[in-house]
């Protein structure tokens, strides 16, 4: 095994610029590694003094990189086990409200599933679902903008009336659109999205998801997805940090933008740095 994945970071140094820094090309090598399978999820790997001892580099460039890897979610460091490759993220399908504008166009963003359950709690979402006990499901997935930063997406829906949302497999609700979902399994259609914008700072259960310090804060943005006859299908919050992208939205349900390289004249532009 430890060849398998040594071959990954040699060959992403010998193919490195001479500009790039060391410990980039030895982070990429090892993103490559998980994201081929040559390191699993849950594996423990070798500490930063037997990488040294295994590669052509200092302890220093390896620390660099493995505080990357750990700060994007890709490697768990446990007291007194070691380090662990972390279950990995999948491409998110059609991120139709958490769409951000790099110079190359909308970036990639990685979807983790961090919890659901049903909620008795009360919030925006208990009117328009007509909330009554507990009936509320409440899906939460770590989103990765580009490996750069992190947005908490909760999603609520009526558990009775999507009850397949109880049942489908953590790694299909981790990488699916959730309204696409519906679409296909309960031909809900959605005729538009109303949206709200509120700049706070970030309940602690908050922070924590995103790692964020004591005094984290950012947009919270809510959205009410509404079918054609009215009704509401579903109600989510995207907790947006601080950054230096543009956040896109749109109020319609539409596929038709979904794979542009530019993001549509008609959408709605909201910064998301506070």
């Amino acid at each position: 095994m430890q060849a398998k994945w040594r071959e990954c970071v040699l060959q992403k140094l010998a193919q490195a610029d001479a500009g790039t820094p060391k410990h980039v090309s030895l982070y990429a090598g090892l993103v490559h590694a998980i994201e081929s399978g040559r390191l699993k999820p849950g594996q423990k790997l070798p500490t930063e003094t037997e990488l040294a001892d295994a590669l052509p580099l200092s302890v220093g460039t390896i620390q660099r990189a493995m505080g990357s890897l750990v700060g994007d979610g890709l490697v768990l460091r446990r007291r007194g086990a070691g380090s662990f490759v972390a279950h990995p993220q999948k491409l998110l399908e059609h991120p139709l409200h958490c769409r951000f504008v790099g110079p190359q166009g909308f970036l990639p963003v990685y979807s983790e599933l961090i919890g659901r359950k049903l909620i008795a709690a009360q919030g925006p979402w208990s009117a328009p679902l007509q909330q009554s006990g507990k009936r509320i499901l409440r899906i939460d997935r770590k989103l990765s903008i580009n490996r750069e930063f992190n947005v908490l997406s909760r999603i609520y829906v009526d558990a009775l009336r999507f009850p397949l949302l109880m049942s489908c497999a953590p790694s299909d609700l981790a990488s699916h659109n959730i309204k696409l979902l519906l679409a296909k399994h309960y031909r809900i259609g959605i005729s538009h999205i109303e949206q709200s914008l509120h700049l706070l700072p970030f309940p602690a259960p908050v922070r924590r998801a995103l790692d964020l310090q004591a005094d984290g804060a950012g947009v919270r943005l809510d959205l009410l997805a509404i079918e054609p006859s009215g009704k509401a299908a579903l109600f989510q919050e995207l907790y947006v940090p601080s950054n230096p992208y543009r956040l896109v939205v749109s109020e319609k349900f539409d596929t038709s933008d979904w794979q542009t390289a530019e993001p549509p004249a008609r959408a709605a532009r909201v910064t998301s740095k506070p």
